[in-house]
C-alpha cells in the first residue's frame, strides 16, 4: 500500500459523555440498517473474518471503518458502502488491495484459468493479479501459492477455487470498493481519522506464526496501548489463552481446516463502561 492519499493524523475526537478518553458514544451519521452492498470475500486469508463479521461482532457505529490488519477486510466487506481505510505492512496483500482498488471488471473477467500442469507463473498477466489467482488456489492461506492445491485438481467445491464463478464474482464487486482507502504500513503508523470503528485483528499472539509478518514480530504490550488510545468504537480480535487485554470470550468458530474450530475471544473499549455502570 501507498502512504498516498492519507488523512489528517492531527484531528482527534473531544471527550463526551464523561469519558475519559472521548471514545464513548460519539457516532457520525451512518446509516440505520446494515449497508448494501455486502460483498462476499475478494480472496480467501488463513484467519479472516468474513463468515463471522454479522454472527458475531457488533455493527459498526461510525461512518469509517479502519482495518489496521486488514489481510481479506472480511468485516469491512460486510459495511463495503462506508468509509474504508486497509493497513497492511505484507506489500504482497497490499499490492493485491491495490490493483482490486483500480483494476476495472473486465480485466478481471481476461484472467484465464490454469490449465492441468500450469502454475500462476504461465499466466500472462500482471504479478498483482498472479498473487490475486494464487490466494485461489488453496483455501485459507496467509500467502498465495503458485500451484492448484488437491482439492482445487480434484474439483472438490470447484466454486471455492479460481474459475469462472470466482472470477463473475469478483468482478462484479470492483465498482463497490473504488472508495477504500489503503496504506502500506504497520498499524503504528497509520494516520488516526477523528472517529471510526477499529477493527482490529492482528496475527493471534499464539496462532500468528504462518504470516510473513507474524506476531513473532508484534509487540503485544505496545499493540494494547495502540488499541484503548483509539478514537471511537474499538473490537479486537484473539483466540483463548491471550491476555495482553482483557479479553471475554466470543464463540466457538469454524476455521477453514477440515474439522478444526477455534475458540474465539474479543475485546471491545465499551468494556469498561459497561462494568463501571
Amino acid at each position: 500500500m501507498t502512504r498516498a492519499s492519507t488523512e489528517s493524523a492531527s484531528s482527534r475526537s473531544k471527550p463526551l459523555n464523561g469519558s475519559k478518553n472521548g471514545h464513548a458514544l460519539l457516532r457520525e451519521a451512518v446509516p440505520t440498517s446494515v449497508d448494501v452492498p455486502q460483498l462476499r470475500p475478494f480472496f480467501g486469508y488463513y484467519g479472516g473474518k468474513w463468515r463471522d463479521a454479522l454472527k458475531h461482532y457488533p455493527e459498526p457505529q461510525h461512518a469509517t471503518i479502519v482495518e489496521p490488519f486488514a489481510g481479506s477486510a472480511g468485516f469491512a466487506l460486510r459495511y463495503a458502502a462506508r468509509k474504508v481505510i486497509l493497513c497492511e505492512v505484507d506489500p504482497v496483500l497490499a499490492a493485491v488491495w491495490r490493483y482490486l482498488i483500480r483494476v476495472k471488471a473486465k480485466e478481471i473477467l481476461s484472467i484465464p484459468d490454469l490449465a492441468p500442469g500450469e502454475s500462476v507463473d504461465d499466466l500472462k498477466v500482471s504479478q498483482e493479479a498472479k498473487w490475486l489467482v494464487g490466494f485461489w488456489l488453496n483455501r485459507g492461506t496467509a500467502s498465495p501459492r503458485k500451484s492448484p492445491s488437491k482439492w482445487m485438481r480434484d474439483g472438490i467445491r470447484p466454486g471455492s477455487f479460481w474459475g469462472d464463478r470466482v472470477r463473475q464474482t469478483i468482478a462484479s464487486q470492483v465498482d463497490a470498493i473504488r472508495h477504500w482507502e489503503l496504506h502500506n504500513c504497520s498499524y503504528a503508523e497509520l494516520p488516526v481519522p477523528r472517529a471510526a470503528t477499529w477493527f482490529v485483528d492482528p496475527p493471534y499472539e499464539a496462532a500468528g506464526r504462518y504470516y510473513r509478518f507474524g506476531s513473532e514480530q508484534i509487540d503485544y504490550a505496545a499493540l494494547a496501548a495502540w488499541c484503548k488510545s483509539r478514537p471511537g468504537q474499538v473490537i479486537v480480535c484473539e483466540n483463548e489463552g491471550a491476555t495482553w487485554l482483557p479479553f471475554r470470550e466470543l464463540a466457538d468458530v469454524k476455521t477453514t481446516r477440515a474439522d478444526r474450530r477455534s475458540r474465539e475471544v474479543y475485546w471491545l473499549n465499551t468494556f469498561e463502561l459497561r462494568d463501571a455502570s
